[in-house]
């Protein structure tokens, strides 16, 4: 990936895991005047596929999907709110990955109406 734009160690992770799935990945730049970006990647393949990833990193374990859900309630509505679902032109994906200590990802798909765990890993 050429791109002038510096990344976090979790950004460059799951840039190389998307990379891997033939996906082209671009970081977002801020849009808001707050450190915390509604995404922090974009990711396009096949020309109608397109994903919006936000990231989070945790020190704790994660007891199963409903805990990871309950720690990022508050993007995944950010998430619905900025990026409307329902798109007839592209299939929009918006994504919440979370990282734990050990590196390991934890993929939710933001759903109209709450969270879906799937495998990008």
């Amino acid at each position: 990936m050429k791109n002038p734009v510096r990344l976090s160690p979790i950004e460059r992770a799951a840039t190389s895991l998307l990379e891997a799935k033939g996906y082209a990945v671009m970081p977002m730049r801020p849009c808001f005047p707050t450190r915390h970006k509604p995404a922090h990647l974009m990711a396009r393949r096949n020309m109608t596929e397109l994903l919006y990833l936000k990231l989070r990193q945790t020190t704790r374990p994660l007891a199963g999907i409903p805990a990871a859900g309950k720690f990022c309630l508050n993007d995944a509505r950010l998430l619905r709110r900025l990026f409307p679902l329902g798109s007839k032109t592209t299939t929009l994906h918006l994504e919440i990955w979370i990282r734990d200590d050990a590196g390991r990802f934890t993929c939710l798909e933001v759903l109209a109406v709450g969270l879906r765990e799937v495998s990008h890993v």
